[in-house]
């Protein structure tokens, strides 16, 4: 069965390698630099359980070695990546703007929706299209600032399709200008009809807005679980001072 989004038809080569192996290999690709890049910026911490770096520390580690060892599935059980997503969360290690990104990277990767490529831009380009001709389709007769946001939006589609616009288009800001509008459009909200789970504003623009503005990647291309190449791990963690005695090992040698 075919999956389409407005006027396009989703292939496999917009979701990524059809073989397993090769696909998993892609987010661990992507993981992997990313896992560097912060081990050198916390390389001036001691790993310990006693403070929120060294946690860090021990979690980068382990994901280090897991990935090398082809043995972490995507998506891995949170609770193997407990920390990760807590300090993520609580930004108590992001120091700089580029920790904060690469942290959230490293944990969309590990929780499964991955990052936007350029193949997905064809996707993202028919969702925010969708989302304008559903604007018109329930919103005529628009409102002064409802037109000026579709014209907007249509500008920007305009630009992905001549390629003169590369998503993600957020400038690394939580919550960019046009997203603020989108959000601020709440007549929207009332007048979109909520069809099917997926169909009501909110949820539209929340899926045209993560990889048009954030870098995810759209959920129509998400790719399945991956098992890992070497099976063992656990679906679930055990006691992590099995772990963490295991990293200790690796560091001092």
């Amino acid at each position: 069965m075919s999956i389409r989004v407005g006027m396009i038809e989703i292939t496999q080569d917009m979701i990524g390698p059809a073989d397993p192996v090769a696909s998993i290999e892609e987010e661990y690709a992507d993981a992997l630099p990313r896992i560097g890049f912060l081990l050198e910026a916390f390389k001036h911490h001691v790993p310990s359980n006693d403070t929120p770096y060294g946690r860090m520390l021990y979690q980068l580690h382990w994901l280090d070695r897991e990935i090398r060892s082809k043995r972490l599935p995507i998506p891995v059980n949170r609770g193997w990546i407990a920390t990760l997503s807590y300090l993520v969360g609580s930004g108590e290690v992001s120091d700089t703007k580029q920790i904060e990104t690469a942290m959230g990277e490293l944990a969309r990767i590990l929780k499964g929706p991955g990052l936007l490529k350029p193949r997905h831009t064809p996707v993202v380009l028919a969702m925010l299209d969708d989302l304008i001709a559903a604007m018109h389709h329930y919103g005529d007769p628009l409102q002064r600032a409802e037109q000026d946001l579709v014209d907007e939006l249509s500008s920007v589609a305009e630009g992905l399709r001549s390629l003169r616009i590369v998503p993600p288009i957020g400038g690394g800001l939580n919550l960019p200008p046009l997203e603020q509008k989108i959000l601020a459009a709440k007549r929207f909200e009332a007048v979109f009809p909520p069809l099917t789970e997926k169909d009501d504003y909110i949820t539209v623009n929340y899926h045209v807005s993560l990889p048009l503005f954030h870098g995810w990647c759209p959920y129509p291309v998400a790719k399945p679980p991956l098992p890992a190449p070497v099976p063992g791990l656990l679906k679930t963690p055990p006691d992590m001072t099995l772990a963490k005695n295991l990293i200790e090992t690796k560091i001092s040698r």
